[in-house]
């Protein structure tokens, strides 16, 4: 009886895919050259990302979801406004409250590197053939579908365990 390699070490999947990151991330240096203009950080442009996909959020909501300190993402706030890639606005639901979101510069700084990356990725999977390539793609297009559907559906999750 063969048993599967990823139930034997429940790392291995985890690690293959960090392997692959690190194989093919950065390799023409475009992402950290857009990061390096727009003059934001690693951190930042996470807040960033995260904050577009919660469309519009308070502080405390944005807090609830940040790993950082409520000073310390504050902080980050503040400069992402000054710099033109977040605003702050009244709320039309509850004017007692400032909305924060992205600005069209800001979705712009994110599809920018968005596109970077996948290039960088591209680039470096060129060495690999076409075949395994597309195979590739299927599984993480399958990856990519689960992995949405059980943060629509937390009971999905629970299903597939």
């Amino acid at each position: 009886m063969s048993r599967d390699p990823a139930h034997s070490d429940p790392h291995r999947t985890g690690d293959a895919l960090r392997r692959l990151v690190d194989l093919t991330s950065h390799r023409s240096g475009a992402v950290l050259s857009l990061m390096n203009d727009a003059a934001v950080t690693l951190p930042q442009l996470l807040l960033l990302s995260r904050i577009e996909q919660l469309g519009s959020a308070s502080l405390a909501a944005i807090r609830d979801e940040a790993s950082a300190s409520a000073p310390a993402l504050s902080q980050m706030i503040d400069r992402l406004v000054r710099q033109g890639w977040l605003d702050r606005a009244e709320d039309p639901a509850d004017r007692r409250r400032r909305a924060i979101r992205v600005t069209p510069q800001g979705r712009d700084l994110l599809r920018n590197v968005e596109t970077a990356r996948s290039a960088d990725f591209a680039l470096s999977l060129s060495a690999v053939s076409k075949e395994l390539r597309a195979q590739l793609a299927t599984v993480l297009e399958r990856a990519i579908d689960e992995l949405e559907s059980a943060r629509s559906c937390p009971r999905a999750k629970e299903a597939r365990s």
